[in-house]
């Protein structure tokens, strides 16, 4: 190699060395420069910073068991109708409030209006038919008792004649026939005297052909009656014939029939007591379909169970609703709970009335909440049971939040620091602590749960550890500190 080649080497060592001279001298100058006259290799002191220390020990920290779960009311309504019809209006909105007995919905009841008055007129036409069935009664009781009394009295008239018959004429009635034969006889002579008198008198034109004519009238009376007194007394003295004694015995039984024939009839009687009896069940049968007839009418108007908020609205105006299909959703907004799914494990620990600690929302609002109930069955599939807990009213707790509910299961021993000792440097949560030379040491550090107002860590410090709690975002690592303990 020539020294021409060689020169260029030479030449960019030289540059080197003079460029490191240059770097080395910013670098003193930065270092020992900045003294403001002080002499050089002289440390520059640096003033403690003042904090406040826990001193790391062990502490008792509850195993918490924590469950998720929703923010239900305590009592909600689902309201279904009962019956199957087209929805005519619908008079809330999700949100509103209503009272208990609030009508909601009305269903199309034209149908039902109809089925209720047909039914009303068939319970009037019942009721008619009921008063006529008894009138009936009265009428058919008054008519069987005066047929019998009459039949009775006929019948023992009957036999009076044929007692009368059978013994014949006394001897006062033959008596009575022979006087009247007699008198009879008498006033037919006085007739023909005085006749006679009339007839010479009238030859005579002493007196009028009327009176000639009223004296033959009188003496044609009084022959007619003498020959009936012969005829009675000459019947009475025979006596009684055959013929009538038979014909008396004949008026008997006809009289005996006509009185059985009366009782008889009082089987109409009960007959008719038996048609009013089915009128009044026709009577009751009509009142009942009367009933269910305004029983289905009412289904057709859907009205709130109690007082609350409308949570859930199923149906618009002109929709088809099925019995039992749900329309809409009343929940009472005055206590609320939360429902979680706890793992059969940890159920076990708890009983209705405990306390626990409660979240809510995702602000994570915190409170205090009572088990409530502690479901008897766990789901098969998950393992779980629910576990209910009534939520604290300050709490503002709204259906269908998300929430947490937490309780200790048992204690374990462990680090707890207060929050405000951690920084978080790069993602990584650090502490302070004091060493030997009252320095700020920085420590990485594991956290845990949480603990009250505290955090538990899990790895990264030891017992008797002085970790700094106050002014940890001006420290540096190695500074000098003034600590006080808290």
């Amino acid at each position: 190699m020539t020294s021409s080649s060689r020169t260029p080497s030479a030449r960019a060592r030289k540059w080197l060395w003079a460029a490191g001279a240059v770097v080395l001298a910013i670098l003193a100058w930065a270092i020992f420069g900045r003294g403001g006259g002080k002499h050089e290799g002289e440390a520059v002191p640096q003033e403690a910073i003042s904090v406040q220390t826990v001193t790391v020990g062990k502490s008792a920290l509850p195993d918490e068991v924590t469950a998720s779960g929703t923010v239900r009311p305590v009592t909600e309504s689902t309201i279904a109708p009962k019956i199957m019809s087209n929805v005519a209006a619908v008079l809330v909105r999700e949100g509103d409030r209503v009272r208990a007995g609030q009508v909601l919905v009305r269903l199309e009841s034209r149908d039902l209006r109809a089925q209720l008055a047909q039914a009303e007129a068939g319970l009037s036409a019942a009721i008619a038919g009921a008063g006529r069935a008894r009138t009936a009664i009265e009428l058919q009781t008054a008519q069987t008792s005066t047929g019998i009394a009459t039949a009775e009295a006929a019948l023992k008239a009957a036999r009076e004649q044929l007692s009368l018959v059978r013994a014949g004429p006394r001897s006062q009635q033959r008596a009575q026939a022979r006087l009247g034969v007699v008198q009879a006889e008498a006033q037919l002579k006085n007739a023909e005297t005085e006749l006679d008198r009339m007839k010479r008198l009238q030859a005579q034109d002493v007196v009028p052909r009327q009176r000639l004519d009223a004296a033959q009238t009188a003496y044609d009376v009084a022959k007619a009656q003498f020959e009936a007194a012969q005829e009675q007394a000459s019947l009475t003295e025979e006596g009684s014939r055959q013929q009538e004694i038979r014909a008396a015995e004949q008026q008997v039984r006809q009289a005996e029939e006509a009185l059985r024939l009366a009782r008889a009839s009082a089987a109409q009687d009960k007959m008719s007591v038996s048609n009013a009896r089915v009128a009044e069940s026709q009577v009751k049968q009509a009142r009942a379909a009367v009933e269910l007839s305004r029983t289905q009418l009412s289904y057709a108007t859907i009205t709130s169970p109690m007082s609350g908020v409308v949570s859930r609205r199923m149906v618009d105006p002109g929709d088809t609703v099925s019995p039992g299909v749900p329309v809409i959703a009343v929940q009472a907004d005055s206590k609320f709970r939360l429902e979680a799914d706890v793992p059969a494990s940890s159920a076990a620990l708890i009983r209705p009335g405990r306390k626990v600690q409660v979240r809510i929302g995702a602000a994570g609002r915190a409170g205090e909440g009572t088990v409530a109930v502690v479901s008897p069955a766990g789901d098969p599939s998950s393992r779980k049971f629910v576990v209910k807990v009534e939520l604290p009213d300050d709490l503002g707790a709204r259906s269908g939040e998300f929430g947490r509910i937490s309780f200790p299961a048992g204690y374990s021993s462990g680090f707890i620091l207060p929050e405000e000792a951690l920084r978080d440097t790069g993602g990584l949560p650090t502490v302070f602590i004091v060493d030997g030379e009252d320095r700020a040491r920085m420590r990485n550090v594991k956290i845990g749960r949480r603990a009250g107002d505290g955090i538990e860590i899990l790895s990264g410090l030891e017992p008797d550890d002085r970790v700094i709690v106050e002014n940890t975002g001006v420290l540096d690592d190695g500074v000098p500190v003034r600590a006080e303990d808290r």
